[in-house]
Order: C-alpha cells, then structure tokens, then sequence
C-alpha cells in the first residue's frame, strides 16, 4: 500500500494516516508514503515513527516524472495506491494504472473549480472511475460537491481524529493548563487550531476580538512567512490579548485552557481540528462553510456564525455568557465523536475499500 500526499505537514491527511498506521499495521497491511512536494516535509519523522517508509519524490510537470512514479510503485510491489493530493491527482492514478496497481483516491476538500477546470477535471475524475478507481470522500458535503460538479459518486469515509487523546478535559487539566498560558481563572478565552492562511480566516476573528473587550486568545499554528496575522493583530491594539503559540505537538493543552474552539474558515473538507476540539469537550464555534455544517449531520449541538468579525462576536459572546467550558452539550457533543469518528472506525472503513480493490479484476 502506497499513500501519495504532497509535502508532509502536521496537517489532517497526515495526521489521520499516523493514526491509523499501528492499527493498518497490527492488520496485516504494510503501508508507505511518498511524499512529493519539493522538501520531504517536517512531518515525515512522525510519519515514520507510526511504522511508514517514507520515499520522496519532489514532483515534476514532465512525462519522465511519471514513469520515475511508476517505477516506485513496480519496485515497491505495492497492492494498491492510495492518492491524496489533489494536484496532478489523474497523472499519478494513470501511471499507477500503468503498472497494474489498483487506485484509490480520497477528495479532502470541497474542490469549488469553475469554468474550463472544472470542465476538465470533472472528465479527468469520469474517465478514472471508469479505470476502476475509487474515490473516498471524507464528509457528506464533499460527497455532495463531487456528485453536483464533477459528476461522479464515492464513497463515505469521514476524517478521524486521536479519539483516545482528545477525550474530555477535567478540571485539573484545566487549571494546571491555564497556568501553563500565564491565564486567571477569571479569564475568558476562545483557541482557534491551524496554520494561517486565508482559508483558514483568523483574520475575521481577530476582528471580532475588537468587539469583545477582554476576550483572550490562543493562536495555535504556524504564521505564513509575513507573519500577517501577528501585524494584524498589533494595528488594532491585540497584542497583550493574543498569544500566537505557533505548532504545538501537544494542542490539548491550548484547547483545556479555553473556553471555546472557533473555526472561521471559508471552507474546509472536514475539519479535524475541530474534531480534537469537541472530543476535548469544549464548545465549538463553526462557520457555516462548506465542511463544517457536515458535523451537525452527525446530531452534535453546535454554534454556526457567518465568517464575519460582528457576526463570529455576537455568537462567540453568548456562548462565553452562558458558561463556555462548562456546557453541558459539550461533553454530549465529545461522546458522539469519540465513538463514531475514531482511528479504528476510518481506518477499518479504508482497509474495507482496499481489500475490495486488491479482490477486484
């Protein structure tokens, strides 16, 4: 089994692939990763520690590159490829065709391509489901958006998150966390988890935080190489509020020193951030983006607000208001996700797919 992703980050395909790695392996099943973005990526180590070789192949637009691939995936006598990246996704599944591996290909995004691209990979999909390649979706809308705009259908597996690490808080975890961030007890404090991008949308929560007098925030992620966030945050008087934190191994404790999770995003596949926050049980604050009203469909109790900083304010504020960490649905909400959105239960759901492309003629 060959898992196929760009540069490997701490980000949520690598993540769910390093946790279900043990489990993969404890099955029977031996998996490697090739990373092809220009560097290996810093999450490889991680990757490797889970039981992954990792090969490396920085990515070229040229026919030679693909049989270099397609060589890899010979040598390597692997089963089938899993294909993750959505760029050149119908090169690298033709050249793996090529040499008489079964594909599979997971969507991670709700893809929202017009025009002549989306033309021309709505045919790219069609033509590979039709070489017998089986696309996985990780969320109901992202199901929906691939059926509505490229016309194919796939199957359901939704994201997992480390269900055994991000169970809920208890109050001394709270306490010792919260003095770990210099934080009173009497503080109000919302955590956002992702590198910044404009995706990603800090930037409207920063601006909501000028409506919020004494509102902290943890910011956990890595800052873009202009540290935009970071100036944003001085030009409207936030720097004693926010603490910008960058990647930490360990987000549990940013998120046990919280009062609630927001996730402002403009879109998003599914994410699995917000699934550590609500395992973690803290009460979430979601944009109504793609990817994320997907989580009220699993019967969570969830606060949706429009991506903008009055809106994110008004409903961040109620929330604080009536209680914040000490909702009672909060702990209803991490039960739910525990148990439905675990490593066991995807990577189960993934091998089952595998199997049935390994049988297949």
């Amino acid at each position: 089994m060959l898992h196929v992703l760009n540069e490997l980050r701490p980000s949520g395909a690598e993540t769910m692939l390093r946790l279900a790695g043990p489990i993969w392996n404890s099955a029977g099943y031996q998996c490697d990763i090739l990373s092809t973005g220009q560097d290996v990526g810093p999450y490889a180590e991680a990757l490797r520690s889970a039981g992954y070789q990792v090969h490396h192949l920085a990515a070229r637009k040229n026919p030679a590159y693909f049989v270099e691939f397609a060589n890899l995936v010979r040598r390597g006598g692997y089963d089938v490829v899993h294909q993750h990246a959505e760029g050149m996704r119908y090169w690298f599944c033709l050249a793996a065709l090529a040499v008489g591996a079964k594909v599979a290909a997971t969507v991670h995004s709700n893809f929202s391509f017009d025009g002549s691209l989306r033309w021309r990979r709505a045919w790219q999909r069609r033509h590979l489901q039709r070489l017998g390649v089986a696309f996985i979706a990780i969320a109901p809308g992202v199901r929906a958006n691939e059926a509505r705009r490229f016309g194919i259908e796939s199957r359901l597996v939704w994201n997992w998150f480390d269900s055994e690490k991000f169970r809920p808080v208890t109050s001394e975890e709270r306490m010792l966390a919260r003095r770990s961030f210099g934080l009173s007890d009497h503080d109000k404090v919302v955590v956002s988890l992702g590198n910044c991008s404009e995706v990603k949308n800090h930037a409207a929560l920063l601006g909501a935080l000028t409506h919020m007098p004494g509102v902290k925030y943890l910011h956990v992620g890595q800052e873009d190489h202009q540290c935009s966030e970071q100036r944003l945050a001085k030009e409207v008087g936030l720097s004693s509020r926010v603490h910008f934190l960058g990647w930490l191994d360990d987000p549990r404790t940013a998120l046990a020193a919280s009062d609630v999770y927001v996730m402002p995003s403009l879109f998003e596949g599914l994410g699995v951030a917000a699934l550590e926050a609500i395992g973690s049980g803290l009460p979430c604050v979601l944009s109504r983006a793609p990817g994320l009203v997907d989580l009220a469909s699993l019967g969570l109790t969830l606060e949706y607000a429009d991506a903008t900083p009055e809106a994110l304010a008004k409903v961040i504020t109620t929330v604080l208001d009536r209680g914040g960490f000490e909702s009672g649905a909060a702990d209803a909400n991490a039960q739910m996700v525990i148990k439905r959105l675990s490593p066991a239960e995807g990577g189960a759901a993934y091998a089952k797919i595998w199997s049935d492309l390994a049988c297949s003629s």
